[in-house]
């Protein structure tokens, strides 16, 4: 079974359309509830919110330190 991720909860927020950018690959969703719904095989992080065309455009670039937390919610002490 694959490990899936979800966007940030903000995007719930978003009542227009939403245009989500990840690298050279663009989804059009009729607004951000409907962009959080779903499910990614990568962990993303907003990098940019604009507007484009009357949409709301999201860039996400590839969360590149997934495990920065604890399971209390504090940030890992690094000791290097």
């Amino acid at each position: 079974m694959a490990l899936t991720y979800k966007l940030d909860v903000v995007l719930k927020k978003i009542t227009s359309p939403v245009v989500l950018v990840i690298g050279d690959v663009t989804m059009e969703y009729p607004d951000g509830k409907t962009a959080y719904e779903q499910s990614y095989d990568k962990s993303y992080t907003i990098s940019e919110i604009c507007t484009k065309d009357n949409k709301v455009c999201v860039v996400l670039t590839e969360r590149d330190r997934v495990n920065d937390i604890t399971w209390c919610g504090e940030e890992q002490a690094s000791f290097f």
